[in-house]
Order: C-alpha cells, then structure tokens, then sequence
C-alpha cells in the first residue's frame, strides 16, 4: 500500500505524524511519504521536503515563502505523484498549498482525503465548495462542519478533534512545581509567545514588559515561559538579556550554578536542570527563577545597555523567570492564567480549561495589511476558543491594542476575580466538549485505509 501524506507547518506536522503512526498500526508494511518535517519523519514518513519554516501569520511574510513553494516543492510534488501514483492522498491542513495538491491529485486520477480541511471551523457559507469536487472525503474535527462541508455536495465525517490526543500534561502541579524551584501554592503565569520565530520577535518583549507591570502588582507570581521545539533556549536568552553575546554561556551556565547555588530553592533546579541535560538533551534553561538570579540579570541588563531603550529601562527589575522548553503542555495545565499567541495554543490551553489572554502583534507592516484589508472589521474573533465558543470567552488583544498595560490588566483580573475564573473556567470547559472524544487520528486513519481498499477489523 501506497499512501501521501501532505501536510505543512508544526500543527500539521503532529497531525500527520499522529496519523502515520495510526496507519502504521493497521498496515505495518505501507508505504508512506510526503512533506511534514519532525513529527512525521519520527513516526516512519519519508519526506519529499521537510516543511517546518512554512509557516506564516500574515500575507506579507508568506510572501517569502512563495518561491520555495511554488518553483521548489510544487513541482516536486507533481512529480512525485504522477511517477508513484498513491493509492490514497491525504491532505492536512495547509489549504493555500493542499488545495492545490488536490486539484494536481484528482486530475491524476488519484484518491483524496484531506483531514482538517482549511477553514473547518465555519459554520456558514459556502467556502470551500471546491473541494466536493476535487476530494473523495473530508475528515473534519467538528460535527457542523461535516454537516456543512456534506450541505456543499462533499463527502465528509467528523472525527473528533486530534488535540484531545496529544494535549496532556506529563506532572502534577506539585511536581511541575518542585522541578523549576517554585511554590504550587503561589500564582503561576505562563507566557506562550508561539512556535514561530516571528512570532516571538514581535511578541516576547511584550510579554516580559506585561510580566514586569503584572509583578509589580502581585508579588507571589511566578513566571513560567513556554518555548516550542523550534526555538532555540539560545534565542530566548537574548530576549531576557537584551544581548545576543550572552548565549555562547548557556551551554555551560547550568554547570557554574550546579557548583554555586546554595540555596534550597537553587539546589533542586540545579540538580533537576543536569538530570534532564543528562537524560534528554538540556531541555530548560532559566533566566530569573532557576539558573540566573534577578538580581543577577538586572546586573547583566544594566552593565551591558548599549542602547537608548535598554538605558530608558535601568533600574527596573523584571521578575524572576523561568524558560521551560519541550514541556508546553504543562505550562498550559499548571498556569493560574495564559498570556498566549493567538494560533492552535489557545485551543489546546483551553482543553486544560486555564484563563488565558489571546495577543497578536506583528510588525508596522503586518498592521499596515491588517487595517487595508479590513480584519480589525472583519474579524469578530481571532482566538479559536471565542470562534468555537462564538462570543467572547477569553479576552483578546490585537496588534496596537496588546499593550503591556492592557495585558497585565486582564490578566490581574483573571488572576483575582474568582467569579470571572469560574466563568472563563466553565465555559473552557464547553469549549473542550466541542472537540469530540480522543481517538482522531484512528478514526482518520481508519477512513485512509478504507479509501485504499483495505478492510479494517473493528
């Protein structure tokens, strides 16, 4: 057996990888292949291209992207279809590149399922009305969906939403709490500046300014950063030090703290931090909180300022930090409140039911696009749980309105407002039974088989 699989930046990528582990499951000796990067590559799939810098948050930076796709992996891809001939393409995501496959695919003759089709959380109109014609089948995550994609003229099934699958935490809030040194008792503030880079350039000096201002006004909180695979701890430091020379210590500073720290905080994250560099590669590095103290930082900032903004910013300690990479999921869980980029974060914040604040900033250019094109009007959401939700669960904060003050603001409500936690809270809660029940990727898996011509025992 022969299967495609096509899928494009990180939330696609898990999505297929998941799947291909699925299929394998059924049809241990079929052949996979087709574009995704890690996640696939690690579950068995051979990879045409590896897609994981396609991502992009706006139309002036996939701009960039366009001629990698278009006279690189396109043609790639058409080869590769017409002299391999799957028995089944499977599509995920990724729709202003997959639509197309599509299309390429059914001109061939071949099958199509595309899993999470572009757009899958409408619930009106008649976008995407094309792929009754160039799909056999769409796999979507939500039951209206299906029924609005089946109202079209497609052939289409809910499967349940695959976060379910994957969205778990691996500790308990005590023991999250112990391996970074910090209290379970005190308020904790998770920061999610995204998988992107550009998504944390533009957003992480935010977050530390809101987390700065946030801690003047509560004093207890403790500050956990969130960072994606696909950020190096390299990249975070500079954004904490305000210094790129700084990140050619980090590969060792773990060691110097190991050897100094004598306090009971220190001690514990020093031999939590050479027990995961041991098992797992370094997996945390700590700015504030674990392995660099405040006070230390603040020397750092104030001794190496070079310019008007970090001169403008002496004297005014951020509070203590700790960066906590490969362990989102538990960053997500074990929060009080979220400080998040917009994007699949918040929806798979909201699986663990915690109050977030939804940001997206870009660059003057992307708020330039974003007033022309008129989504500061079109757009009554941004946030995947208020489109679910279809009002406004979580507070959002769009591009000039992200400000640090406004940030912190929300987030001071969320924190002390034990009625507003509970509301936010409940109706995360009706958000994540929106998503079905866990088994996505067996359900899509099963379908792909299915189309292939294989009977799957039950």
């Amino acid at each position: 057996m022969n299967i495609a699989i096509f899928s494009g930046e990180l939330s696609g990528d898990l999505l297929g990888g998941a799947l291909a582990l699925a299929l394998r499951r059924h049809a241990p000796d079929a052949v996979l292949w087709g574009l995704g990067s890690a996640s696939m590559r690690a579950a068995g799939v051979e990879l045409l291209a590896d897609s994981a810098a396609w991502g992009a948050i706006s139309i002036t930076e996939a701009v960039g992207k366009v001629p990698d796709l278009l006279f690189r992996v396109s043609p790639l891809v058409k080869r590769a279809l017409r002299e391999r001939r799957p028995d089944v393409v499977v599509l995920i995501d990724f729709g202003a590149f997959n639509v197309r496959v599509a299309r390429v695919s059914k001109a061939l003759g071949l099958k199509v399922l595309y899993y999470f089709p572009p757009g899958a959380w409408r619930r009106t109109g008649t976008q995407g009305a094309e792929l009754a014609r160039i799909t056999d089948m769409l796999a979507t995550p939500f039951p209206w969906s299906a029924e609005r994609y089946r109202a079209l003229g497609a052939k289409a099934v809910c499967v349940g939403h695959p976060l379910l699958e994957r969205a778990q935490a691996l500790m308990t809030r005590a023991e999250f709490a112990a391996q970074f040194g910090m209290d379970a008792n005190r308020p904790i503030c998770g920061l999610l500046p995204g998988s992107r880079h550009q998504e944390v350039s533009h957003l992480m000096p935010t977050l530390l300014e809101a987390a700065r201002l946030l801690y003047q006004q509560v004093s207890e909180a403790q500050f956990v950063i969130g960072v994606a695979p696909s950020i190096s701890q390299e990249t975070m430091a500079t954004y904490l030090t305000g210094h790129s020379d700084l990140r050619d210590k980090l590969s060792d500073i773990w060691h110097e703290f190991a050897q100094e720290a004598e306090t009971k905080v220190w001690k514990p994250v020093a031999r939590t931090a050479s027990a995961l560099s041991g098992q797992r590669g370094q997996m945390l590095v700590t700015s504030g909180g674990v392995l660099v103290p405040a006070e230390d930082l603040q020397k750092e900032m104030e001794a190496r300022r070079r310019s008007e903004h970090l001169r403008a910013r002496a004297g005014q300690a951020l509070p203590p930090l700790v960066l906590a990479k490969g362990l989102t999921y538990d960053v997500m869980a074990h929060s009080d409140v979220l400080l998040t980029c917009s994007g699949t974060a918040t929806l798979e914040a909201a699986v663990f039911g915690t109050p977030m604040v939804i940001l997206y900033r870009g660059s003057k250019i992307m708020e330039v696009e974003y007033r022309l094109r008129g989504l500061h009007k079109k757009l009554r959401f941004i946030g995947l749980p208020n489109i679910l939700a279809n009002k406004p669960v979580v507070p959002e904060l769009i591009q000039e309105a992200a400000t640090p003050e406004a940030i912190a603001e929300h987030a001071l409500t969320l924190l002390n407002d034990l009625t507003e936690r509970h509301r936010v809270k409940q109706e995360l809660l009706a958000v994540r039974e929106m998503l079905g029940t866990p088994g996505a990727s067996e359900r899509t898996a099963r379908l792909v088989l299915e189309l292939a011509g294989q009977t799957v025992e039950t």
